[in-house]
């Protein structure tokens, strides 16, 4: 994004129409009271003092109880992105000391029994009657602190004005103060809400209320998305209730769902029959990737996040995270997908912003970063009885959706959007007369061997070109060998007729500083540099020259000539990848070869990468890649014992754990020229 555009700090609950801008002066409220509430242990002292885990030692319950609840006030089973996606510790943590917490731009997904309201009441139940009536005042009072938070307030006030009938009704007050815990919970499911604030508060109505709650969600909300979003994937309900069961890992109807559904239940079952042969997870994720990206660009944002919402929420019950069951694995839809197209618009509004407050006469700087409609989960498949997964979607027309696609590189895509930016801004300039504010286009790249240098100067090629920037598109790769001649005069010739080859795209010169050698006065390479630049000024919006290198001698590259800094304006830096993301190349550079693994593939490729540090010429994405060669070699070797004709297609892209071992051989480009790039 533009470099005066501030990110803001979101909590973005995923069923809320909009993501919330939170500010600072509410959090200082919330955690200023906080303070004081931990200040006055004679007014809400501590109940459980050894009951609270994480916390520092004389954190008041009203602190415990608001770590408890604070996501939970969102909604049944609420899904949290963004800067405050982590709202309890964000709010508590003067107190709450946990061992890791949640980080980066994930989600979190929250579920927590249906009296998830009465904590504080239920760890008192072995109080006398003023512990009691304390936690009965701590619930109502914290309750009261998110009244004004937009993503919240609805519950809040829903349940703040419960807890506040129960204190001034005698009869309510006096069970709160001396009944059962069974009671009060009966209580809260029958007499506590009025008809309302039931409607905002489902689940404290019991389990079964929950699921009626989050089947009806669902339901109408599939039907509103295909009345605004017709789409030839998304079937009726029956259908896309089967596709989550399936997706959940079950093969029929749970009895819970069927009890809740009634008649409805045989057309579930109907679909479920149809479906169960041919249902493959992530194709099914694929069609609902393109159907929220459709929805997205077409202004039904908020229909698409209720969808996910209410997709969400029911795969949590049928995964059976309320019963104790493991989590739902993979995810239920493809969350990590959805918030990504989100983040998208919401990046392209505050894009949008900013160009309007430079020059009030533009309208709109640029439209926003088209989602591809093919975005795939970079899961792997399961390898049991079900289909094969499809091969790799083709985003050869969309760089921008192969952008978004590859593994990490997170500031080099957003360095990347901002150049799509500022191109946007100056072709509207352009259009309505006004000045252009262009800068060089000429790079440099920093980084290691294989953190995708090179895949990143052919996606920006690809992108001008579609914008009108470039008129080919190509890449022209070139190192010193392909620059420098070996005699007195040829190397000019050389580089210019190099450089003409790359007109209308780019050229990318790799190890660029090996053109200026040290303690090497009169090196050609000079004469190579020289030329480069005065044919940068003679065709200065003809070719983008990018060049590339290791992070220190890329620096006494660009100090070797006066002329150099000046006319490489923008500079990316690539950082290393970690294991993690070293798995996840290897995952979709194997999806890429069309070859199927488990999760016993993925820790034996983690043993073979080399622990951090990692060495200077360490490969990365390119050290991934011989290791998979290596692996599909030693499949074959393995197949090859097989009679050929019994071989399946199963058997001929499956690998398994004994296939991946350390690469003992490379590949020629990789040795000779070290090639950057994944």
């Amino acid at each position: 994004m533009a470099d005066d555009v501030r990110t803001p700090r979101v909590l973005d609950v995923l069923s809320a129409a909009e993501p919330w801008e939170v500010p600072s002066a509410w959090t200082e409220r919330v955690r200023a009271q906080l303070k004081l509430w931990a200040d006055d242990p004679e007014a809400l002292r501590p109940l459980r003092p050894e009951a609270f885990p994480d916390f520092v030692k004389g954190t008041p319950a009203a602190v415990w109880f608001t770590h408890q609840v604070a996501p939970l006030l969102s909604g049944w089973i609420p899904v949290l992105h963004g800067e405050y996606a982590d709202l309890s510790t964000e709010l508590t943590h003067d107190f709450y000391r946990p061992s890791s917490r949640l980080g980066g731009n994930g989600h979190v997904i929250y579920a927590a029994p249906t009296d998830w309201h009465l904590q504080a009441i239920a760890g008192a139940r072995g109080f006398r009657e003023l512990g009691r009536k304390h936690a009965l005042l701590v619930s109502r009072d914290v309750v009261r602190l998110f009244v004004d938070a937009p993503p919240l307030a609805a519950r809040a006030e829903a349940l703040a004005a419960a807890f506040e009938r129960v204190v001034k009704d005698r009869d309510a007050f006096h069970l709160h103060i001396t009944g059962e815990y069974d009671e009060i919970a009966k209580y809260w499911r029958t007499d506590a809400l009025k008809p309302d604030e039931r409607a905002r508060l489902p689940e404290l109505a019991g389990p079964t209320a929950a699921l009626k709650y989050s089947l009806n969600a669902i339901r109408d909300t599939h039907a509103r998305m295909l009345m605004a979003i017709p789409d030839e994937y998304a079937g009726d309900f029956a259908q896309v209730l089967s596709e989550l069961i399936l997706a959940a890992g079950l093969r029929g109807v749970p009895q819970p769902v069927a009890n809740i559904l009634g008649d409805a239940a045989v057309d579930v079952h109907h679909a479920l029959e149809d479906l169960r042969p041919r249902f493959n997870l992530q194709t099914w994720h694929g069609h609902v990737n393109q159907w929220m990206s459709r929805a997205i660009r077409n202004g039904q944002s908020p229909l698409a996040r209720s969808w996910g919402a209410a997709a969400a929420r029911v795969g949590v019950h049928l995964s059976g995270v309320l019963t104790k069951q493991p989590w739902p694995e993979p995810e239920i839809p493809d969350l990590t997908t959805l918030f990504r197209m989100l983040d998208r618009e919401r990046w392209s509004a505050l894009e949008t912003a900013a160009a309007a407050q430079q020059d009030d006469s533009l309208a709109a700087a640029w439209s926003s970063v088209k989602e591809s409609e093919n975005e795939q989960k970079t899961t792997g498949s399961s390898l049991d009885d079900e289909p094969l997964p499809p091969k790799p979607v083709d985003l050869s027309d969309n760089p921008l959706a192969e952008l978004d696609s590859l593994i990490g590189l997170e500031s080099v895509k957003d360095a990347v959007r901002r150049m799509v930016a500022e191109v946007k801004t100056n072709l509207r300039r352009t259009e309505l007369g006004l000045p252009s504010h262009e800068r060089a286009r000429h790079m440099v790249f920093v980084g290691k061997p294989g953190t995708a240098k090179t895949t990143i100067a052919r996606l920006l090629s690809r992108i001008y070109h579609q914008l009108g920037v470039l008129e080919k598109g190509h890449v022209v790769e070139v190192d010193r060998s392909d620059l420098v001649g070996a005699g007195l005069g040829s190397t000019a010739p050389m580089t210019a007729a190099k450089f003409r080859e790359a007109l209308g795209g780019v050229l990318f010169i790799d190890e660029a500083y090996s053109l200026t050698p040290e303690n090497t006065p009169g090196d050609y390479g000079l004469e190579a540099v020289a030329t480069i630049l005065k044919m940068m000024e003679d065709h200065r919006n003809d070719c983008i020259v990018i060049v590339a290198g290791y992070h220190r001698e890329m620096q006494r590259f660009m100090e070797s000539n006066t002329g150099l800094q000046s006319r490489f304006p923008k500079l990316l830096s690539f950082s290393e990848y970690d294991t993690d993301q070293l798995v996840q190349i290897f995952e979709l550079q194997a999806r890429q070869k069309g070859m199927i693994y488990g999760e016993e593939v993925l820790d034996k490729v983690r043993t073979v990468i080399p622990p951090a540090p990692r060495g200077h010429s360490f490969g990365n994405g390119r050290f991934i890649r011989n290791v998979l060669e290596e692996a599909v070699s030693n499949q074959a070797t393995r197949l090859s014992a097989s009679d050929p004709d019994k071989l399946t297609e199963r058997d001929l892209r499956e690998l398994i754990p004994s296939d991946v071992r350390p690469p003992t051989s490379m590949r020629a480009e990789d040795y000779l020229l070290q090639k950057p790039g994944t």
